[in-house]
């Protein structure tokens, strides 16, 4: 791996990376794709180290707070990409389990509609998980994705919970005519 440092004009040495581990080469691609294609001055690289696949992210700007809110917002739509239909779906099939099969597929698509909303109309989830990734990558060096969807994003579950509920509450009220 190489080691990228930055010496400043008053000889500091400055150095900002965020290290993210998966093992799902979708979300790799996806990554590296979108942090490619961003109109900053970024240094992506892709490593295998043991386990994981990891897709490193180097700042080459020197600033710090927007390096870290670029990448949370990069993170936050990879989670929505390729998290939050699954945790909706359990969601569903956990707490809904009475409604059968195509009951369930509507409640799926009532809770993307809704999350389809403003910010402001549903809970602030864009702002939350923004917030929560921003906040964990600015205190660590890494984040192994599927570990921080498990053990760290409990109020950001807890919202969509509520928009499934209200899911079905609106489909029951469609159907009760």
């Amino acid at each position: 791996m190489n080691i990228i440092l930055y010496i400043l004009d008053k000889g500091e040495i400055y150095v900002k990376s965020v290290c993210i581990k998966t093992n799902n080469q979708d979300i790799i691609e996806y990554l590296i794709n979108t942090f490619e294609k961003l109109p900053i001055n970024l240094c992506i690289s892709n490593y295998k180290f043991k386990m994981y696949d990891n897709v490193i992210v180097h700042d080459m700007e020197k600033n710090e707070n927007q390096f870290y809110e670029i990448v949370a917002i990069v993170l936050k739509s990879a989670i929505e990409k390729f998290y939050e239909k699954d945790i909706i779906y359990k969601c569903i099939k956990q707490n809904y389990f009475y409604l059968n099969d195509l009951e369930q597929e509507y409640v799926l698509k009532i809770s993307h509609q809704i999350m389809n909303l403003p910010d402001n109309k549903i809970g602030y989830k864009n702002k939350l998980l923004k917030n929560l990734i921003q906040k964990y990558i600015s205190q660590n060096k890494s984040i192994l994705l599927d570990g921080f969807m498990n053990f760290r994003v409990q109020e950001y579950k807890e919202l969509l919970d509520n928009i499934v509920e209200v899911s079905v509450v609106s489909f029951l009220e469609l159907t009760s005519f």
